[in-house]
């Protein structure tokens, strides 16, 4: 008989890249006009530093994802999620960000971080990411 083996390969390689936007982004929320994809002017100052940071790392391939809270109806949240992230994206590429850089989708209240049972949750569940196109 044979003895068995294991093998576990745990090796995960962290993106540089992606922490620059993580730290840019500094837990702090792309904000909107209520129900709107609106930016705010705070909304659009956050943009300003996350276009100097996508110049910074080259302008990779980014996939920019639209989330909302779970307060109303499900279809309108998923829409409005997909809105936000085309007005980041428009955004952006009015900063010279490369259009074909950038690709959205929308999430909507699929894909919480935080409990929608309280108002600080769900704003911190309204958000932009910004990750790496794969």
């Amino acid at each position: 008989m044979s003895p068995g083996y294991t093998i576990t390969n745990a090796l995960a390689v962290a993106d540089a890249r992606q922490d620059v936007l993580d730290q840019t982004l500094s837990n702090r929320i792309i904000e909107f006009e209520s129900g709107s994809a609106n930016l705010t002017s705070i909304g659009k100052a956050i943009l300003d530093e996350m276009a100097t940071a996508m110049r910074r790392i080259n302008t990779p391939a980014i996939r920019l994802i639209g989330h909302t809270d779970n307060a109303g109806n499900r279809q309108s949240n998923l829409e409005l999620s997909l809105a936000r992230a085309n007005a980041v994206r428009s955004y952006l590429v009015d900063k010279g960000i490369p259009a074909t850089s950038l690709s959205t989708s929308g999430a909507g209240p699929d894909s919480p971080i935080s409990s929608n049972d309280t108002p600080a949750g769900r704003a911190q569940n309204r958000r932009i990411e910004f990750r790496f196109a794969e």
